[in-house]
């Protein structure tokens, strides 16, 4: 059966874009972009548990809401929570049918932290999960999203780093034909065959040649750059990270602590092997990578001043270490 609601969730910079781009390509399929709808939602009913901030008290607020619920519900939480869920089902179906579809995507990546909130409101729902190789994803959001000048400059994508990985492997862990599971890395190099069946999966009359999307809609939300410079998925950019753990000794020391952070166990649920990742890693060492600033000190909450200064100048002294190295 055709399901009228498919999610894409990964971690950020993971290809999600790229995936919607040729899935959209579909004449049954309406594609919006990142609509984020869910988050909100989700958090109006759990706030409090998921450590939400709001310009109110949110623990007083959940504390009335379920006083309300509990008083005014016949059903509780149950029927509070089918009642958003099948809120949120007609504002999507609102859209797909605007949209003359099928089938709506809404892909945006921090569903992560929700994955079976979405299960639970939205019955009928598919989810993609999209994986990628964190250190890809890492190496990704620094280029696009950062200025390595700055210190703690991946403190905003905490969880993105060290929430969603965790979160994405447990929800392959879940037992549901409403999930599907698939890696960058597999539908870059055979695109045709893993749309053919993510084609299958979402229930759409099978299509060829969706993997050539021409161009990509620009949108606020998504990949700003790297889908809009090609008309097909690109087999260089799966190991495009090793160029810039080659180029900066910063870019390097976090790759490396980002690998060890993860941990053997969890990069195999994943799919990927730490050995084989290691060996990558350690054939492009650059020199300068012992004075280069920690995982730690980057996804930290921005310390005072002095640390800062300290970090900065450890960043500069690993550079010019490798500068002279290349330049030797």
């Amino acid at each position: 059966m055709t399901s009228s609601v498919v999610f894409i969730v990964s971690q950020p910079r993971a290809g999600s874009t790229l995936l919607q781009t040729m899935l959209s390509r579909h004449d049954d399929v309406h594609a919006p972009g990142e609509a984020w709808l869910m988050l909100p939602l989700v958090h109006a009913i759990s706030g409090s548990r998921r450590d939400v901030q709001s310009p109110y008290d949110q623990c007083l607020a959940d504390d009335a809401v379920g006083e309300f619920v509990r008083e005014n519900l016949s059903g509780g939480w149950s029927e509070m929570q089918a009642e958003i869920g099948r809120a949120a089902a007609r504002i999507y179906e609102a859209a797909r049918v605007r949209a003359g579809a099928s089938v709506l995507i809404d892909k945006t990546p921090r569903y992560y932290w929700i994955i079976e909130d979405l299960l639970s409101l939205i019955p009928d729902c598919r989810i993609i999960l999209l994986r990628r190789n964190p250190l890809a994803v890492l190496s990704s959001i620094m280029e696009t999203w950062t200025r390595r000048t700055r210190v703690g400059f991946l403190k905003d994508y905490r969880g993105d780093l060290l929430e969603a990985p965790a979160r994405i492997a447990a929800a392959m862990s879940i037992q549901d034909d409403r999930i599907h599971s698939l890696r960058y890395e597999d539908l870059v190099r055979d695109p045709a065959q893993h749309l053919a069946q993510l084609q299958s999966f979402i229930g759409l009359r099978p299509v060829d040649g969706l993997q050539h999307y021409g161009s990509a809609e620009r949108r606020t939300y998504g990949d700003p750059k790297g889908v809009h410079q090609h008309a097909a998925a690109q087999l260089d950019s799966i190991e495009k990270y090793l160029r810039g753990a080659a180029t900066r000794a910063t870019d390097w020391r976090l790759m490396d602590d980002y690998r060890r952070h993860l941990g053997r166990d969890l990069l195999h649920r994943l799919g990927y092997d730490d050995d084989v990742l290691k060996r990558q890693l350690d054939a492009v060492k650059p020199l300068g990578t012992t004075l280069a600033p920690t995982l730690s000190s980057q996804v930290s909450p921005r310390p005072a001043e002095p640390r800062r200064s300290a970090i900065r100048l450890r960043r500069m002294a690993a550079d010019v270490v490798t500068k002279w190295g290349k330049a030797a």
